[in-house]
């Protein structure tokens, strides 16, 4: 794909795809699938979930009884699609719990010729299908931030599993926005050159739209706790949703732009918080990863009260508005959400972050917002600024000093030893540009003794580093969980970071 000019890219990378779920077939209805004490189930062994390896995992090596039939789901998947997004009454939520698989809808199918068309029109030309796909919708229990909620997700089943027990892919998708409107799973293109080509080839893959996103709440924006504890409980809920078998232990987490950064975060929770099994691989590609207080220029923007949201770019006021947004909407309520806006402008910045889309989103703030004052409390600007400087100063006041509290506590730490990492970077990114983002990431990883396996493409936007390299993570991947020398890749042209 050629490079776009930046709005463009912006506008490409970020939308909320709206076309329609293809009419190539149904799944089958609820009452077609096998229940508790069906054959399947006793194929695979115990129904309990926590039988096996750690976790709740099966050892990656036991292959005894399973069988492709163990590729459908095991729970009763007699909601309507739009029930997914209502959570139901729920117990007192429990380490237990965690992923526990709460609605469950069936969605459409994809033939064999449907999943070469939607792989060919995201182009991804670089993965050569096997087989058609079926489409769910779920919700699952999983842990906020600030207490517990649910989280929906969009499943991929595919039609002719490869030879399992099979790992579990988790896709972590890029920014679509706040709004419920901007789920994800609402719309059927949506990842499909994330996500899609790893059910292509066989894997049943799970992609959360993380907590509150599409659902009661407000989705954590950039908090990565927040949205890596829907990522890791996305691993769980894929395994519970299946028969017992389908599944060894290993998990594998994909992300792309803030999907990437969660999938990052992850690496850095899933010893402490587990994923429903052994991480074992995260590829990443061009992460919106939180490592540091400036990160997305947010302290360059804030000094500069008087200067142009547009001389930022499009993309950095808008992530500062759905972060502060998110920072007050998930902690007291959407009611809150605007509390972190200027008096004159908050109740249009909350509609707007409450009703559009990044598209829709970015044209609202450049369009009511001109200058950066506009996008921010004062109070919180200069006690941010402040607390940024020095947080045991007088000036670190609130309300500015809880939000770099969080801040700062969000910069979750690696592990070393830990799942190992693709990190995927396009060099023509305008969005997350390599030399304030990638380049900076590396460093904190470094920092933490992480190395990660870094592949530049020259020619890549934020637009096609996906579709342009997702063929190379797959085989990557597919080594990595065999054990075998991963193949080898070009880290050249990696710039230095403009921290």
């Amino acid at each position: 794909m050629p490079r776009r000019p930046e709005y463009l890219a912006i506008a490409a990378a970020l939308a909320c795809a709206c076309s329609s779920p293809p009419s190539v077939g149904p799944v089958a209805d609820a009452g077609e699938l096998p229940d508790a004490g069906d054959a399947r189930l006793d194929a695979g062994g115990s129904s309990d979930a926590s039988s096996g390896g750690a976790d709740g995992g099966t050892d990656a090596g036991a292959d005894a009884g399973w069988s492709a039939a163990l590729v459908l789901p095991a729970v009763a998947c007699s909601d309507l699609v739009d029930q997914v997004y209502v959570t139901p009454p729920l117990p007192p939520s429990s380490d237990a719990a965690r992923g526990d698989v709460i609605r469950c809808a069936p969605d459409f199918t994809y033939d064999l010729a449907g999943v070469e068309a939607e792989l060919a029109a995201a182009g991804d030309t670089d993965v050569t299908a096997t087989t058609g796909v079926s489409v769910w919708r779920v919700a699952f229990r999983t842990t906020r931030s600030v207490g517990s909620g649910a989280s929906s997700a969009r499943v991929y089943l595919p039609s002719t599993p490869r030879q399992g027990p099979l790992p579990i892919i988790v896709a972590s998708h890029p920014t679509e926005g706040i709004a419920d409107t901007c789920a994800p799973s609402k719309s059927a293109a949506s990842n499909r050159d994330l996500a899609l080509p790893w059910a292509a080839l066989g894997y049943a893959v799970i992609v959360p739209d993380f907590a509150g996103l599409g659902n009661e709440g407000a989705q954590g924006y950039l908090d990565s706790r927040d949205t890596a504890y829907s990522v890791l409980d996305g691993a769980r809920a894929l395994r519970k949703l299946l028969f017992p078998g389908a599944f060894s232990n290993q998990v594998v987490v994909v992300g792309y732009s803030q999907g990437g950064g969660a999938a990052l975060s992850a690496q850095a929770l899933a010893p402490t918080y587990g994923a429903g099994g052994d991480l074992a691989a995260v590829v990443v590609f061009a992460p919106q990863w939180p490592a540091r207080l400036d990160s997305f220029g947010m302290l360059r923007m804030l000094a500069d009260p008087n200067g142009l949201t547009i001389a930022y770019g499009v993309t950095k006021p808008v992530v500062h508005v759905m972060r502060t947004y998110a920072f007050y909407a998930t902690r007291g309520g959407e009611t809150d959400g605007g509390l972190g806006f200027p008096a004159a402008k908050a109740a249009g910045l909350k509609s707007a972050v409450e009703s559009t889309c990044t598209i829709a989103l970015g044209g609202a703030v450049q369009g009511t917002s001109p200058f950066v004052r506009d996008l921010i409390d004062d109070g919180l600007r200069t006690s941010l600024l402040a607390c940024a400087a020095d947080p045991a100063g007088t000036g670190c006041v609130e309300p500015g000093r809880s939000f770099h509290a969080f801040l700062v506590l969000n910069e979750v730490t690696p592990v070393a030893t830990g799942a190992p990492i693709l990190y995927v970077q396009g060099l023509g990114d305008l969005i997350m540009p390599a030399a304030e983002e990638a380049a900076c990431n590396l460093g904190t990883l470094a920092d933490a003794g992480v190395f990660p396996q870094v592949c530049t493409d020259a020619s890549a936007s934020h637009v096609d580093v996906v579709s342009r390299n997702i063929g190379f993570a797959t085989r990557w991947v597919s080594a990595r969980l065999a054990g075998a020398a991963p193949p080898t890749c070009s880290g050249a042209g990696m710039p230095d970071c403009i921290p």
